[in-house]
């Protein structure tokens, strides 16, 4: 997800003719993007009725934030990987119009923006800006219906790992299809609990982590894998909470306010075991200081720690930008947080709507 401040990231290459010295593509580039607004309005709004991809305003709002406040439009390098990117955006805009689909056209908008944070450059960091697109990709509703076809694999892997624990502690149940019988109450484990929403949350979590703190590519990708797996684990312990207070103290949680309290308690600790994760392999993959050679400054002469310290270790901030890395970071907190703050209130609100009515 790092890159250094070459073409396409490309080590070794001086500046070019594909380098802009001002911001001349904007226009070109944002012309580009309205001609898929007709088919993305389309898309999001169809994807908003689907509850475990509603975090798709926040993902994109995010997106545009950090990058209009971390580019640096003079820097801006145009190598064929990114070009051809653009390309096959065109390519996908044009099969979206043939097609009618909002979907490819969606696909397409997603290289387009690919394509321009790996043209731009980070203000301060010798890295380009291509790890923000991590964060609408996130939005993309995954093909052929794969989301549901996800949510009924997790319904049956949450049904099975509950119904084992309640084997292992003598809980008397009894397990078939995605329903668990247990003395005087049966429980079917619906879309609600079986993890998806709070897959998607915890993977948007994940997203976020990776582009406030510049994430490498493998540390990246071990934090998505993290999340899964802590997702996957609270949700497992909310399930199991249900049937466990019902068989001691006949009292359902299954429903109304309560369980969708537990599902939040449940989010956020599994949130909160992400950061954790985060922050044991950010100690784990710190960067590796190099000396180098007299008369080659600023080139690393051992190449594992160049490997190491390029695609695992977190970028560090140039000399022009420290000085300013405590208030952005003040205003990254604040905006996080209340976004935060906005998302639980909008569920409380959906909650109380549903029952109302």
């Amino acid at each position: 997800m790092s890159a250094i401040e070459t073409a396409d990231g490309v080590a070794g290459q001086p500046e070019g003719p594909h380098t802009s010295k001002k911001a001349g593509n904007l226009i070109p580039l944002l012309l580009l993007v309205s001609a898929h607004l007709p088919f993305a309005i389309l898309h999001y709004y169809r994807t908003w009725s689907l509850e475990h991809y509603q975090f798709f305003p926040f993902a994109i709002g995010m997106f545009v934030w950090l990058f209009h406040t971390r580019r640096a439009p003079e820097l801006e390098r145009w190598g064929w990987l990114s070009l051809a990117l653009i390309g096959l955006d065109l390519l996908c805009l044009v099969a979206a119009i043939v097609l009618a689909s909002p979907w490819v056209a969606v696909s397409g908008l997603m290289l387009l923006l690919m394509g321009w944070t790996l043209a731009s450059r980070e203000q301060g960091y010798k890295q380009s800006l291509m790890y923000l697109s991590i964060l609408p990709l996130l939005t993309l509703r995954l093909p052929n219906d794969l989301d549901n076809t996800l949510i009924q694999w997790l319904q049956g892997r949450t049904t099975a790992f509950a119904s084992a624990i309640c084997h292992r502690v003598g809980l008397l149940h009894f397990s078939e299809g995605n329903v668990l019988s247990v003395p005087g109450k049966t429980f079917l484990v619906a879309e609600a609990c079986s993890g998806v929403k709070s897959l998607f949350t915890i993977l948007f979590i994940a997203g976020l982590v990776i582009c406030m703190k510049r994430r490498s590519a493998v540390h990246g990708l071990v934090l998505l894998l993290c999340g899964m797996g802590a997702a996957g684990l609270m949700n497992a312990v909310r399930v199991l909470a249900v049937i466990f207070v019902w068989d001691r103290y006949q009292f359902d949680l299954s429903t109304g306010m309560l369980h969708d309290a537990i599902g939040y308690v449940s989010l956020s600790i599994a949130a909160g075991l992400l950061m954790s994760g985060d922050a044991f392999f950010d100690l784990l993959t710190s960067r590796v200081p190099d000396s180098p050679r007299s008369g080659l400054s600023l080139t690393y002469m051992n190449p594992f720690i160049g490997f190491w310290n390029r695609w695992l270790a977190t970028p560090e901030a140039g000399p022009a930008t420290v000085s300013d890395m405590p208030s952005l970071s003040m205003r990254a907190a604040v905006f996080s947080a209340t976004v935060f703050i906005a998302a639980v209130a909008g569920q409380i609100a959906d909650v109380i709507l549903r029952k109302m009515l």
